[in-house]
């Protein structure tokens, strides 16, 4: 998921999953020599040194990067999501500078060095510039992560700890607790994830009542209702689906959660249509093998389609480079497809 967007800078209550003191990991993270960060390995070997168990091993990743990246504000204005998809977390460690897409990612994959599950969670926030009533929320623009502690999933939210933009639009750091193991309750008044279980509430939250504000949340979050069913249950699910299964299945639940999100279910038909092409043998020696190819390219060309509908509905400027790519996709798919069907007919 191609994700940007800023976020507020915030000096609230502290609501934590755990009372926990944190001063000595703290500490370490802040004090990291430069050369400690020369590599994702190096830095996460150093910063793990003191922990004593997996969330220690959390908390000195998401100090780390509150003290040591920046909001890349540069990144933010000229908001292009391909060089945004592209920066990997080497360049975020290089630049010192992210948007919350790299923040996320660099958290990601010092987890995963580690054997700590966690995941990018792409969604909705209330972040810089929000006015309530005045927002559209028809596109993801933001990302945080879901982090698997003592046997329970937890949110937190390395961008939004390290600081937050003034209104120069100007990065000022400053460090915030309040999205570090995040009471799932508290954090869904500012962050709505694309998919409705990652926010991690049996009853999740409705779209219009996110957009509705705080005073609704809350109400609708003591409020009984029959539609509830286990997070954690269908979580479990989806991660027993293979990797291409997940994307469509994510894709579909989060156009099914907030049907304006037209990209979100494009994207999903994109990564599904790339998964089958994949699998088209670059040479064939068979009749068989090409009829195969033919049957394959024609459903991948039929999810591309269906993708260039739905983006089409995308008035603003945040799908252009996808539909440019898309638009390529199809014409070399129809290529290869009417190609192949020449051969058949011999």
């Amino acid at each position: 998921m191609k994700l940007i967007f800023a976020f507020f800078l915030l000096i609230l209550s502290v609501a934590h999953t755990f009372a926990y003191d944190y001063q000595k990991i703290d500490e370490h993270a802040k004090q990291a020599p430069d050369k400690a960060a020369k590599t994702v390995e190096t830095l996460t070997t150093y910063l793990v040194k003191p922990a004593r168990n997996d969330q220690e091993k959390v908390r000195s990743f998401y100090t780390w990067m509150a003290f040591h990246i920046a909001y890349d504000v540069q990144a933010y204005r000229t908001f292009d999501p391909y060089a945004i998809s592209k920066t990997t977390s080497a360049d975020v460690l290089q630049k010192r500078k992210a948007v919350c897409q790299g923040y996320s990612q660099l958290f990601n994959e010092m987890c995963q060095l580690v054997g700590i599950k966690s995941y990018l969670v792409p969604g909705y926030s209330k972040g810089f510039g929000y006015e309530p009533g005045k927002k559209s929320f028809a596109a993801a623009d933001h990302a945080w992560n879901a982090v698997w502690l003592e046997g329970r999933w937890h949110l937190l939210d390395t961008t939004w700890g390290s600081g937050g933009l003034n209104h120069q639009m100007k990065y000022v750091q400053q460090f915030n607790e309040k999205y570090f193991l995040t009471d799932p309750k508290v954090f869904v008044r500012d962050h709505l994830p694309l998919e409705p279980s990652w926010q991690l509430l049996d009853c999740p939250v409705p779209m219009k009542t996110f957009v509705a504000g705080e005073e609704a949340i809350d109400k609708a979050m003591a409020q009984k209702r029959s539609d509830c069913k286990d997070h954690n249950k269908l979580i479990k699910i989806w991660e027993s689906l293979p990797d291409h299964e997940k994307s469509l299945q994510s894709a579909s639940a989060a156009y099914a959660f907030n049907p304006d999100n037209h990209a979100a279910m494009a994207r999903g038909y994109m990564d599904y249509a790339n998964y089958i092409m994949r699998g088209i043998k670059s040479e064939m020696h068979s009749r068989q093998e090409i009829e195969e190819a033919v049957v394959a390219q024609q459903q991948a060309l039929d999810y591309l389609r269906k993708a260039e509908t739905l983006l089409n509905n995308v008035k603003d400027n945040s799908a252009d480079m996808e539909k440019q790519i898309l638009k390529k996709n199809i014409q070399l798919s129809e290529q290869n497809l009417k190609s192949m069907q020449k051969v058949l007919k011999g």
